[in-house]
């Protein structure tokens, strides 16, 4: 028997469709919140790979935040305060977030993983209250935010996987030992241009493709060096790979994640400078990571539903 998502029988019970916003309302701005804190304390503890991951969380949500905005103007309901509908938000659905904030090591795989079962329980909601609701559209809107919520928790999902396979991958491994600045710049210009290169020649791809957007991107996500110019290693042109607009950009970012792998290897090794200054490289990478996922997702979102429409 699966476990109930809620240990009791949620209190939210809306008569009228401006408290169905409400609470759709209070359920967005309280994980807007509670992500921002989380990301700020995981920063603080010096878990940048953590922190990485809760402010993807973070900016997924303030997009959360915004469709319900759309949405209440297209029904012609008005946006109330989040303060006075977060009472009929049951609390079961931030109890795992609040056993996170006190946990001594939140992973980024644990973090992605609270949130996908964080957006499953505000199905299970949304799903209550459609199945609860007297009033055909009231019922009709809650199961249109199940459903978009059973979309956020696949996003999530997908990032989980990806968090699990990278953290698998740093156990079975040896880390890299930098012992000193100059190795350290070495290491970070020879990973840079190898990812300058291949963004490069997926942005132009991207251009034969009329992907115009897609190529910008990836070509804003280039990051000038702070180390010295002579730290670099040549690289060379490289082609790139076949496939559409959504290939091509996954190709991009697998390139940031195994620059982010060796990057978290090397802050297993060092201390001190050479950690602080890993440590803000890797703030970086996992940064253009978080934005080119977004980037790929919403993508892929189009895709679908151009698909879908033929």
């Amino acid at each position: 028997m699966r476990e109930p998502p809620f240990e009791h029988s949620p209190d939210a019970h809306p008569k009228t469709l401006a408290e169905l916003v409400g609470i759709a309302n209070a359920i967005e701005q309280e994980s807007v919140r509670r992500y921002a804190a989380l990301a700020e304390g995981m920063a603080l503890r010096g878990e940048a790979a953590t922190a990485a991951a809760l402010r993807v969380m973070l900016d997924e949500e303030r997009k959360h935040v915004n469709a319900v905005a759309d949405w209440a103007a297209s029904i012609g309901e008005a946006l109330p305060g989040a303060d006075k509908f977060r009472r009929s938000v049951p609390a079961d659905l931030w109890k795992a977030w609040d056993e996170a904030a006190g946990s001594a090591r939140l992973t980024p795989y644990r973090a992605f993983a609270i949130a996908a079962a964080s957006e499953q329980k505000a199905f299970a909601l949304y799903s209550y209250i459609a199945a609860d609701a007297a009033d055909p559209r009231i019922r009709a809107q809650a199961e249109q935010l199940a459903l978009e919520e059973l979309r956020h928790a696949s996003l999530m999902r997908r990032f989980r996987r990806q968090a699990w396979h990278r953290e698998r991958r740093d156990a079975e491994r040896t880390p890299p030992t930098v012992a000193s600045a100059d190795a350290l710049h070495a290491l970070l210009g020879r990973h840079e241009a190898e990812i300058e290169a291949r963004h490069r020649a997926i942005a132009a791809r991207l251009r034969t493709l009329g992907a115009d957007a897609d190529a910008a991107l990836l070509e804003r996500l280039l990051r000038s060096p702070s180390w010295p110019p002579d730290a670099h290693s040549p690289y060379a042109v490289r082609e790139a790979p076949d496939g559409d607009a959504v290939a091509l950009l996954v190709t991009a970012q697998e390139a940031l994640e195994a620059f982010s792998e060796t990057l978290e290897g090397v802050l297993r090794t060092t201390e001190g400078d050479l950690f602080t200054e890993t440590e803000r490289a890797l703030a970086s990478v996992v940064t253009r990571i978080a934005q080119l996922a977004l980037h790929t997702a919403d993508r892929l979102q189009q895709a679908q539903a151009l698909q879908a429409s033929r």
